[in-house]
């Protein structure tokens, strides 16, 4: 009787980081309080001009891009404010971290690899390879540091040739449906994040972690 092909199995685990090991709450709510201003407001201005600065963009331009969204010049505190949003988005979630405390070792001792794959600017990508949660990844891979963001191929690519690894051997988790559509598009097994016990599940379900 034939059976049918057994897909490879995982080699590495692929994990976004807003929305997905960071705090859930992210940065808008720290940014605001520095600020002094409701949630909301910052909120609203807060997104728009994020992907320019996750591609790259200067620093300056994205911070006053928010400024003027709020009718302020944030010139003088630019820096200040990217160094806590920074901080905030590198900041594990108490489940991620509860997670990582089960997968690091799980994948250390099954000999699978470990790697970020995040939409991020300069700044974010420099606290967060001097954070010790990082320490056990493989590769950390940032949209900055790439000149391309998710859902693009390009840095799906990327992560492909710092692991040394086709995409078939890639379990991917990232909480927007788009870029998890993208990563199965080039043939990884994705996962849109649901929070930390899904994650477990899923993982157990491929044979990274114990039943």
């Amino acid at each position: 009787m034939l059976t049918a092909p057994q897909p490879p199995s995982v080699a590495a685990v692929v994990f976004d980081i807003g929305g997905v090991l960071a705090a859930p709450e992210g940065a808008v709510p720290s940014v605001a309080a520095a600020l002094g201003l409701p949630v909301e407001d910052v909120d609203r201005v807060y997104w728009h001009p994020r992907d320019a600065y996750d591609l790259g963009g200067p620093l300056a331009e994205y911070w006053d891009a928010v400024g003027a969204g709020l009718g302020l010049d944030l010139s003088a505190r630019a820096e200040e404010l990217d160094a806590l949003d920074a901080r905030q988005w590198a900041t594990l979630g108490t489940g991620a971290a509860h997670l990582l405390d089960e997968v690091v070792p799980a994948v250390r001792a099954a000999g699978l690899r470990l790697a970020v794959l995040s939409n991020a600017p300069a700044s974010m990508e420099g606290v967060v390879r001097a954070s010790a949660w990082s320490r056990p990844f493989d590769a950390l891979v940032f949209s900055a540091a790439e000149g391309v963001a998710k859902p693009d191929p390009a840095i799906y690519a990327a992560v492909e040739w710092a692991l040394g690894l086709p995409g078939e051997r890639l379990l991917f988790f990232d909480d927007r449906p788009v870029n998890v559509e993208a990563a199965l598009a080039r043939g990884w097994r994705a996962h849109v994040w649901r929070g930390a016990d899904d994650a477990r599940q899923h993982l157990v379900g491929v044979g990274v972690l114990p039943a």
